[in-house]
């Protein structure tokens, strides 16, 4: 009797428990740069998935396209539709892209081209080694998280 009841609260206990993402990303860290250009790259390799891993080979692909869309940073967000769209822009064919000269402060970078998407906290500072350029990798995460979401920042160094 004690069982089944002690088997009736754990099943109750873990059915109750909502589903969660196998992986998910901070939010609030922000990628700390001078200028926000560089390049986007990234590939979905899901017809051979051990490609996916290597990623020298997902950085060979840029992103022709990709739109790239800056908005003030606001958290919590709960819906694209509320943040407040500041500047977009479209990467060429090699996936370069340049916002220009934006104003030191706190944004959200949404990077979309089809159905690869990621977003970004970034953070645009003086005093911070100067940016030389940004790669982005927007290619899909495996469960394992492993695999794109990648901003790496390249400083004159």
């Amino acid at each position: 009797m004690m069982r089944a009841r002690h088997a009736l609260v754990l099943a109750v206990f873990v059915l109750s428990v909502p589903f969660a993402a196998a992986c998910s990303f901070s939010r609030g860290y922000f990628y700390q740069v001078t200028r926000l250009r560089g390049c986007v790259v990234g590939r979905d390799l899901k017809f051979l998935p051990p490609l996916q891993y290597m990623r020298w080979l997902r950085q060979s692909f840029p992103v022709a396209g990709a739109r790239l869309t800056l908005f003030e940073y606001r958290n919590p967000i709960t819906r694209r539709e509320d943040m407040h769209e500041l500047l977009s822009v479209q990467a060429d064919a090699n996936g370069r892209f340049d916002f220009g000269n934006l104003v030191p402060g706190h944004y959200t970078l949404i990077v979309e081209r089809g159905d690869l998407v990621d977003w970004f906290d970034v953070e645009v500072k003086a005093r911070v080694p100067e940016t030389e350029g940004v790669l982005i990798d927007i290619s899909p995460v495996f469960p394992d998280c492993k695999g794109g979401h990648e901003f790496i920042v390249r400083d004159k160094r």
